[in-house]
């Protein structure tokens, strides 16, 4: 099922001093698509310990965003992704991360979307759910499945067939199979978790375990 976190207010400056390699700091922003990576820079920067207005990012040939040289040089790794009215940023050292969130509720083609892109067992089982279930259950998949390609830096280009998940009603989707290009689903760390009433989450990374700590800013109410 997925993992509840408890959000706990911080200042970015504050926290940044806390972040090291065996940690990953997940921040839920309020955000609006008229903002662009306006909050993201802003959290960045405060990590980096420098203005906003001197950080500049770039996009990888597979579309992914990174810190632009000279700030390459830092280990500070990042991922972010936003539904609604919240963004989700990852932040960590030393592995690359994948996040994604999602708002529930959606006016969704679950199965049509399933039967064409998913693998076929995934697919069936999402046809033998009734519909709020097979809605929620297939926003936590394709959470899962965008987060880790995302962490890859494939995107969904690669395939969404080519990750194939599990499911069962306590424990939710679990990884099952993966195309060797990503390695074995023993290489890979994936935590599923509600940010918000409404919405759902999946973060991605590959090594370790990591404690994983929620954070907020000051106005983010919630």
């Amino acid at each position: 099922m997925p993992r509840a976190l408890a959000f706990a207010e911080a200042a970015p400056e504050a926290a940044a001093a806390r972040l090291d390699a065996g940690t990953i700091h997940l921040w839920r922003i309020p955000y609006a698509l008229s903002q662009g990576r306006a909050p993201l820079l802003a959290l960045l920067a405060a990590y980096l310990d420098m203005p906003a207005t001197e950080l500049a990012l770039e996009t990888d040939p597979r579309g992914k965003p990174r810190l632009a040289a000279p700030f390459d040089q830092h280990s500070l790794e990042f991922n972010w992704s936003h539904s609604g009215d919240y963004a989700l940023v990852a932040l960590g050292r030393g592995s690359a991360l994948g996040v994604d969130i999602e708002r529930l509720g959606k006016n969704l083609r679950a199965l049509e979307i399933a039967q064409r892109f998913f693998d076929p067992a995934e697919a069936r089982t999402l046809a033998a759910l009734d519909d709020q279930a097979r809605d929620d259950a297939f926003i936590a998949l394709w959470c899962a499945k965008e987060a880790m390609l995302k962490e890859s830096g494939e995107g969904i280009a690669f395939g969404l067939s080519r990750l194939q998940f599990s499911h069962n009603d306590h424990d939710g989707w679990s990884l099952a199979r993966i195309d060797p290009a990503l390695g074995t689903p023993g290489h890979w760390n994936l935590q599923a978790f509600d940010p918000a009433s409404g919405y759902h989450g999946a973060l991605a990374w590959r090594g370790g375990p990591r404690e994983i700590v929620a954070l907020r800013p000051a106005q983010d109410g919630t």
